[in-house]
């Protein structure tokens, strides 16, 4: 089961009403947009994410960040990059509103120019899942695509529960959940107040750290040792064999591994928060909870 997101929509697929309105943003600003935006700015993959989900790809003037989906988004023109976001070179394309998340540091300067010239910026936060259902309601009352906000949102709201529903009753086996392996034996895992913790709890698993730790955040084996997790589930941006896990010196002892339960993923979306995040909710629950959850097509 994977979620369609909506195809872009023609230009005229909302009316232009309820404008001039305010919404409150991830800073606590309230951010006046005087008319339906039609040329958008949107950084980072996440937002952009958020804005081809409700329709919006054709409104999308330029994008900044690291984005490799969805294939159209490519074709946008680009700002910034590795030095950083020009003023001048973002306004040459004419947005009508700024899209953008707090964690793009180097983007955040934009949103006080913008607003000395009279454009908008949006600040999305997308620390948690549900923060990602919120922010498709708060980017459809900033663009006035509040029917298309509701739609997607029932849809993975609608799928989440379903995931629910197989898994009552079922006990949440212990899981460490492996975002980056680094050669000196340091190893990137996640806690509460992480949108991939969220998404472990959903797909039927139990993080090892999530009562220890708070957002994204570095453990040594030893701390995955005293785990001692029932699964072990490694995102690779390139997946090799799980036995590779198998390899390291002492997680021959860990019972994931004894037991043969270590996945290894493609990294892909699973840690881009965005509307994706049911698709890494699936998979975690197809690794959790493969009588439950077969493989798509068997």
């Amino acid at each position: 089961m994977s979620l369609t997101l909506l195809p872009g929509l023609p230009p005229n697929a909302w009316a232009d009403s309820g404008f001039p309105r305010s919404v409150t943003d991830a800073l606590g600003r309230q951010v006046h947009i005087a008319r339906r935006p039609e040329r958008l700015l949107v950084v980072f993959p996440s937002n952009i994410e958020l804005v081809w989900a409700l329709g919006l790809g054709e409104r999308v003037a330029a994008i900044g960040g690291s984005v490799r989906w969805p294939p159209e988004a490519l074709e946008r023109p680009r700002i910034g990059g590795a030095l950083g976001y020009s003023v001048e070179a973002a306004a040459a394309h004419r947005p009508d509103l700024l899209i953008l998340t707090p964690a793009h540091q180097s983007a955040l300067h934009l949103v006080e120019a913008f607003e000395r010239i009279g454009v908008p910026s949006l600040v999305l936060a997308h620390p948690d899942l549900p923060s990602v259902l919120r922010n498709l309601t708060l980017l459809g009352q900033a663009t006035g695509s509040e029917a298309a906000a509701a739609r997607v949102r029932a849809s993975l709201q609608q799928a989440l529960n379903q995931i629910a529903q197989r898994l009552v009753g079922v006990a949440p086996p212990s899981v460490y959940l492996e975002t980056a392996a680094a050669a000196r034996g340091a190893y990137q895992t996640m806690g509460q107040g992480h949108y991939a913790n969220d998404a472990l709890h959903w797909a039927g698993g139990r993080n090892v750290f999530a009562n220890q730790l708070r957002g994204a955040q570095q453990v040594s084996a030893e701390a995955i040792f005293l785990h001692d997790p029932e699964v072990i589930i490694s995102l690779q941006q390139k997946p090799k064999d799980p036995a590779s896990i198998a390899d390291r010196p002492g997680w021959e002892r860990l019972r994931a591994v004894q037991t043969g339960r270590v996945v290894v993923l493609e990294r892909g979306h699973k840690l881009i928060p965005g509307p994706r995040q049911i698709e890494a909710v699936q998979a975690y629950a197809r690794a959790l909870h493969p009588s439950l959850f077969p493989p798509e097509g068997a």
